[in-house]
């Protein structure tokens, strides 16, 4: 699969964007912050649905997707491939 191989300056990055919620801590990865929030977000969404099938009657009470900014922030951190990191800080 030679021809999957990127070779714009994004393949030197990535990005962990994490939300926090009041019981879980949900990661998402992408090249960009666009993608690594839309990542975040599934996992909250299937998250979410796993809890509406144990508890349908708590669907107004537990927000989709589209609303989980509203009521958590979403952190980017972002790492160049081969990076050394401490605390969110490069070192090499």
């Amino acid at each position: 699969m030679a021809n999957d191989v990127i070779t714009n300056d994004e393949s030197q990055t990535f990005v962990i964007a994490e939300m926090n919620t009041a019981r879980f801590m949900f990661r998402g990865a992408g090249r960009d912050r666009a993608a690594a929030r839309a990542a975040v977000l599934r996992a909250w969404q299937t998250h979410r649905n796993v809890l509406l099938s144990l508890y349908p009657d708590r669907t107004d009470s537990i927000p989709d997707e589209t609303q989980m900014e509203q009521h958590f922030t979403i952190y980017y951190q972002e790492y160049a491939l081969d990076g050394g990191y401490r605390d969110g800080q490069r070192l090499i």
